[in-house]
């Protein structure tokens, strides 16, 4: 035996089956709203919220506009310590003393071998302005590498490495030692 719908098809304009609902009608517990239509009102809080972005970006733009022509230290011509309108003003007072500013760079550094086993160092020149350039050695019982200090902190400084890699070491690790030599 086969299983069927028992629904009687409503023809010639007769009144359909009472188990359909009319779909023109709000249904009982039914949670979308058919009778009603917010179109308008969606439509009104969409405009608003757009203008309300446009202004917001026209803002952004009125102050990109306004601070296009502010100066940008990243193209400056020079390192502040070097600018000579700058030297020796308040916030750069070790500027114009070439030995205070290798001190304060050399400030952190070891004057002695952390571990027997490792050498660990910077070789810098005692004529020079800074510690920048100077040659850093790397020396473990497996590797023994060498590279070329590229920046230098309160604690740590970064290093270009012969191999072309670059790493930033702790001060507290190398021993800083100065040569007289070419």
């Amino acid at each position: 035996m086969e299983p069927r719908f028992n629904i009687r098809v409503a023809s010639d304009g007769a009144n359909p089956d009472v188990n359909f609902e009319d779909p023109n009608t709000q249904w009982v517990g039914d949670f979308m709203d058919t009778d009603s239509n917010h179109a308008q009102q969606n439509m009104e809080a969409y405009m608003e919220q757009r203008n309300g972005l446009e202004g917001q970006i026209d803002r952004y733009v009125d102050e990109a506009h306004q601070h296009a022509q502010d100066a940008n230290p990243a193209q400056d011509r020079a390192l502040m310590v070097m600018e000579p309108e700058v030297a020796g003003t308040g916030d750069l007072q070790l500027a114009p003393v070439k030995a205070s500013k290798i001190a304060s760079q050399a400030n952190g550094f070891r004057n002695n071998q952390a571990r027997e086993e490792f050498t660990l160092g910077i070789v810098a020149k005692a004529d020079a302005e800074t510690l920048v350039n100077s040659r850093v050695v790397a020396e473990t019982p497996s590797t023994k590498i060498a590279g070329t200090v590229i920046a230098v902190g309160d604690a740590e400084f970064a290093v270009v490495w012969d191999d072309r890699t670059a790493s930033v070491e702790r001060k507290s690790d190398y021993e800083l030692v100065f040569t007289n030599g070419q």
